[in-house]
């Protein structure tokens, strides 16, 4: 049975697709197999190269079809609960969670891409925090390195543990490149020292991301090593 790890972010745009893709690679080089799932997704169809669903399945080299990654796809750029609407469909957790269950038993890993961060609403009563709880998978937070960040984390954690999520830790990414911000240096140390969370990576910049470029980095700036023993502490794993 795999173990699962649902990567959510302090916010939308953040990059978890990047990190859940980067993670995917790193995972699959130390030998593991490896499954993906974007449960929910907005702003594209599901075969849109540009779509986060495609993304995964391209930078991680999936042969899994795209309707095995992407369960819901809605053509809105906004919160999946009024995406849906919009489009007259309904999602419905247990059907993804039940789809989650069968993936299990064909990997030793499977990585849950969200949507935006944990308090986004993906039905008319339900949120992302529900979600996860359905799946009962630890999260790994993905958090911008510039100014704000360390409020954005640390409330994402306030919210975690109101919810019992547990948190196998902390990614930082570096989704453009940031200019004349001081706060960058002093970042990762404020939310370890305030947050108690463990950053277990760092990622820089990638300007024209490309598979072997994000795997490079993730095996230089990520301890997936410590990814992998803090996932198996998890109550939940």
């Amino acid at each position: 049975m795999a173990i699962g790890l649902f990567i959510t972010a302090t916010d939308t745009e953040v990059g978890k697709t990047v990190i859940t893709a980067g993670l995917a690679l790193a995972l699959k080089k130390k030998g593991f197999q490896v499954k993906i799932m974007k449960p929910i997704q907005s702003g594209h169809s599901r075969d849109d190269p540009d779509g986060d669903g495609m993304k995964l399945k391209t930078w991680s080299h999936l042969s899994d079809p795209i309707d095995e990654i992407i369960l819901y796809s809605f053509s809105q750029p906004v919160a999946p609960s009024l995406a849906a609407d919009l489009e007259g469909e309904t999602i419905d957790l247990t059907h993804i969670s039940t789809i989650y269950q069968q993936i299990q038993k064909t990997a030793d890993f499977v990585l849950i891409e969200g949507a935006g961060g944990l308090l986004t609403p993906v039905t008319r009563n339900e949120m992302i925090v529900d979600l996860i709880k359905r799946l009962k998978t630890p999260i790994l937070i993905v958090a911008r390195t510039s100014l704000g960040t360390v409020n954005h984390t640390l409330l994402t954690k306030k919210v975690a543990e109101q919810y019992d999520l547990p948190i196998c830790g902390v990614i930082l990414n570096e989704m453009e490149q940031v200019r004349q911000d001081p706060s960058i240096p002093y970042n990762q140390s404020l939310i370890e020292h305030f947050g108690q969370m463990e950053i277990l990576g760092n990622i820089p910049h990638l300007p024209s991301l490309t598979s072997e470029k994000l795997e490079k980095s993730f095996l230089e700036h990520v301890d997936i090593e410590k990814v992998i023993q803090n996932i198996g502490k998890m109550p939940n794993a």
